[in-house]
């Protein structure tokens, strides 16, 4: 086994446990390590502290969500397995075709690149398709969820809940304000609230996959994932992503009737991020969107 393992016992235990390679690392996200099986499968290694119910949670939904999977073009994650190594959960899941958008985007140019992210923020826009129907807006897989009747009400007590997470620098923002600067939608609907340019995979000049379903996934307002697909395109998000990115985002949510929603939007997810105090660049640009 090769000695260049991360500095984490638990995670290095997990490894050995499936004989992977430190070296298979796929990508590391804010709840898992996810590493490579196989051809056909990945391991994700959650994170210490994780809670088994936000696991099993997570595995519910992926299942509830594959029923309706065939109404979209790209894979969605399936999780075959779930151990514990001491400790450690522990998800064994099947492997999906293509290389991250972000990785994709450090090579494309041109008309092929162009095309990539229509493409992308037209798959951040059919995860509304999926099935997770629910009588109330909120959050699926949160151990404590917040669940409201409206989803004025969710966006407000999330955004506050966030802030209070943030500390004082968000203190003078009030989350009413951000959350009725908002519509509400129709009907509930599944909202990634993730779908960047690292959770798309790509092959060729499509949009192969969708991962990282996760624990911030909610009930809510489909459009919040075109949104904030073109919105995560900015360069502390996405490195490799240019301002030419950025206006061929603006130019799909023109098209698509919903980019006089994009400044409120922005604005509530960046609130909605303000808690994320562990990772720089997230951070940095809550910052630039709420404070400057």
């Amino acid at each position: 086994m090769p000695s260049s393992y991360p500095d984490d016992p638990g995670l290095v235990r997990a490894l050995r446990q499936f004989d992977v390679p430190a070296d298979a690392l796929l990508g590391i996200g804010g709840e898992a390590c996810v590493y490579a099986l196989d051809a056909e499968r990945i391991v994700r290694v959650h994170h210490a502290g994780t809670r088994a119910a936000s696991v099993s949670n997570r595995s519910e939904l992926l299942r509830e969500l594959a029923q309706s999977a065939g109404r979209v073009p790209f894979a969605i994650p399936q999780v075959l397995d779930t151990v514990e190594v001491e400790a450690r959960i522990v998800t064994v899941e099947r492997r999906l075709p293509g290389r991250t958008l972000i990785e994709v985007l450090g090579e494309a140019s041109g008309e092929a690149r162009a095309t990539l992210l229509r493409a992308y923020m037209q798959a951040a826009a059919e995860l509304g398709e999926l099935t997770a129907a629910r009588p109330w807006y909120g959050e699926l897989c949160q151990v404590a969820p917040i669940r409201t009747q409206t989803f004025r009400e969710y966006l407000k007590r999330s955004a506050a809940r966030s802030f209070a997470a943030g500390g004082a620098l968000f203190a003078h923002i009030g989350a009413a304000a951000l959350a009725s600067a908002l519509p509400e939608p129709e009907t509930p609907a599944f909202v990634h609230l993730d779908a960047y340019p690292g959770n798309m995979l790509a092959d060729g000049e499509k949009i192969s996959a969708v991962i990282d379903f996760g624990v911030i996934a909610i009930v809510g307002d489909r459009r919040l994932d075109p949104l904030s697909a073109a919105m995560y395109l900015t360069p502390l998000i996405t490195p490799t992503a240019t301002d030419a990115d950025r206006s061929v985002a603006a130019e799909w949510l023109r098209a698509s009737g919903i980019d006089a929603m994009f400044s409120d939007a922005r604005r509530w997810v960046a609130a909605f991020w303000s808690f994320a105090a562990d990772d720089a660049r997230l951070r940095q640009w809550c910052i630039e969107v709420l404070c400057e």
